[in-house]
C-alpha cells in the first residue's frame, strides 16, 4: 500500500469517526531500521513510498512520521531472528503498542 493511500485512509477515519487502521512498525530484534505496514484484511500490507518500501533509521523517527499521519499510537512488531525454527504454535514475533501522544 502506498503511503498516500494510508493518509487518505486516515484522513477519511478521522472525519467519518470510525476506526483508524492498525499501523505496525516492523523490525527484527538485531536490525537497527525499521519499516511500516498496514493491517487490511487479517493481513499486513507494507507501506512504499514511490513503490519501495520505507525504511527509518530509529523508532524515534518512526514515531515522528506516524504523528505526522495523525495516529495517535501504533504497535512495534518485533521478529526474533534466531528463533525461525521454534516449536509448533509459539509466535515467532512479539507486538508492542506505541503511545505516539504523551
Amino acid at each position: 500500500m502506498n503511503k498516500q493511500q494510508l493518509d487518505h485512509w486516515l484522513q477519511a477515519s478521522q472525519k467519518e469517526e470510525c476506526e483508524a487502521p492498525k499501523v505496525f512498525v516492523v523490525s527484527c530484534a538485531d536490525l537497527s531500521h525499521y519499516s511500516l505496514a498496514v493491517e487490511y484484511k487479517h493481513k499486513l500490507e507494507p507501506i512504499l513510498v514511490k513503490d519501495q518500501l520505507a525504511y527509518y533509521s530509529s523508532l524515534e523517527s518512526v514515531k515522528e512520521e506516524l504523528k505526522k499521519l495523525g495516529l495517535s499510537s501504533a504497535y512495534l512488531r518485533l521478529h526474533n531472528a534466531y528463533d525461525e525454527f521454534g516449536h509448533e504454535g509459539n509466535m515467532i514475533f512479539q507486538d508492542i503498542e506505541l503511545h505516539l501522544v504523551s
